[in-house]
């Protein structure tokens, strides 16, 4: 299924079946835990709806939001599954929190006081973003309640620097046991850390993992999730010398033949591939050259045989016996692929690939 026509324009396909498996081979790595899959920022771009009910396949607790709007987008859709939103809640936030029957993340007394339903309690044990430091014994003893429903801490370098998990978890412990209170949902385990964690968990927490992106250059690769397309929407012979795009920053070295392809920066393509990135289209790889521009993107194509207007292109995904993975593109754009998929455009056609 589509969300939308893509008359001319690029698109991007989504294989359910592959996020379904991705998240089931986390819960192998983790075979006493249930899952609360993050599908913030729209399921990292790829279409939290679609996403989220294939994710009903496994063996799901329910699921992690940014946003107190994200989560009003699941329950409208008929989630009726526990939501937890990981922005520290303040006490503004409440009415809409009970309205919305939601867990919120709360990591400051004041908020904990006031609060009468379930909640989450976030310990920094590192990451010095948000939680109560795992040393401040009166901070956490303030966020100890009835209410308390889980407890859990983030790992900031589970993925480069897996030695760091050790100290982040003996600090994780040190500060459960000054809290008091052993809540019955602890979850620790993002992408990385679900083949990182010493000892069993109830609640495995994936993010990345789930839509193909490389955890960690040593642990299982996933399968992947993003097909990203466009069709060739013009064909042009150019001679030596010739510029391509704007600022002319790429001229032709002799004569060639470029392909314009649908898709460009308003789409979520980074201006940083051009003349890094290389497509597949006609069963060789092209490379990108000159600027992307807000809704094209050009390749050189050498003699353009075999190549026609209306064929298309593959950014990410396989074809010919080919394959640019994700984590490849992402390194083109000198990004990383959480940043790539999260700002796929909201006027890119997705194509959704049932589980």
């Amino acid at each position: 299924m589509s969300t939308r026509s893509n008359h001319g324009r690029g698109w991007a396909e989504i294989n359910l079946a592959n996020l379904v498996a991705n998240a089931r081979a986390v819960l192998d790595a983790l075979p006493s835990a249930r899952l609360l899959p993050m599908v913030k920022a729209n399921a990292y771009g790829v279409g939290v709806l679609p996403c989220a009910r294939a994710l009903r396949a496994v063996s799901l607790w329910g699921f992690g939001v940014a946003t107190l709007d994200e989560a009003a987008e699941l329950r409208a859709a008929g989630f009726s599954e526990p939501i937890l939103v990981f922005t520290p809640a303040a006490v503004t936030d409440l009415p809409a929190v009970r309205e919305l029957e939601v867990r919120v993340v709360i990591d400051r007394p004041d908020v904990a006081r006031r609060w009468d339903r379930p909640f989450h309690l976030e310990i920094d044990t590192g990451m010095a973003r948000c939680g109560v430091r795992w040393d401040d014994t009166d901070g956490l003893v303030g966020c100890g309640s009835p209410h308390l429903e889980g407890v859990f801490t983030h790992f900031h370098s589970a993925d480069i620097r897996p030695e760091t998990v050790h100290l982040q978890w003996e600090r994780f412990l040190a500060a459960r046991k000054a809290l008091g209170i052993e809540p019955p949902l602890v979850h620790v385990a993002n992408s990385a850390g679900a083949w990182r964690v010493p000892g069993a968990l109830p609640l495995a927490r994936p993010g990345i993992f789930l839509y193909g992106g490389i955890a960690a250059p040593d642990l299982p690769l996933p399968a992947p999730v993003l097909g990203l397309r466009a069709p060739v929407v013009s064909l042009r012979r150019v001679r030596a010398g010739d510029s391509v795009s704007y600022g002319a920053e790429w001229t032709a070295p002799a004569d060639t033949t470029i392909a314009t392809l649908g898709l460009g920066y308003a789409d979520g393509i980074p201006r940083t591939i051009q003349n890094r990135a290389s497509v597949l289209l006609g069963g060789r790889r092209l490379p990108v050259v000159g600027r992307v521009t807000m809704d094209f993107l050009m390749v050189e194509a050498g003699d353009g045989e075999g190549i026609a207007v209306g064929d298309v292109a593959t950014l990410i995904g396989s074809d010919g016996g080919d394959t640019i993975t994700l984590d490849t593109f992402a390194g083109w754009a000198g990004t990383i692929s959480y940043d790539i998929l999260s700002r796929l455009g909201p006027r890119l056609t997705r194509r959704y690939e049932p589980a």
